[in-house]
């Protein structure tokens, strides 16, 4: 196993930072968040923040469930595996 020493730290945040790169993808449940959060910290190398957010469009509430990455590379990591698309 190879060990990261950036996970001495807090890696997950509760909120995401303005300057992470965001992506949005369809509402998921709390045990999803947590396979998405193991996934992230085997695999990727910076901080994350996992939120559930809602947004008005087209005269409707839309949830959804943001993820921010503070390094770019991760997020193309994360949306090349297909991970976002399985709840989907």
């Amino acid at each position: 196993m190879k060990i990261n020493p950036r996970n001495f730290h807090k890696r997950r945040l509760s909120y995401i930072p303005a300057h992470f790169k965001r992506m949005n993808i369809k509402n998921i449940g709390s045990p999803f968040e947590d396979i998405l959060a193991r996934w992230i910290y085997s695999n990727c190398n910076g901080r994350f923040g996992i939120t559930n957010t809602t947004d008005w469009a087209n005269d409707q509430v839309k949830a959804y469930t943001t993820i921010g990455f503070e390094e770019p590379s991760d997020m193309t990591l994360f949306a090349l595996a297909g991970l976002t698309q399985i709840n989907q």
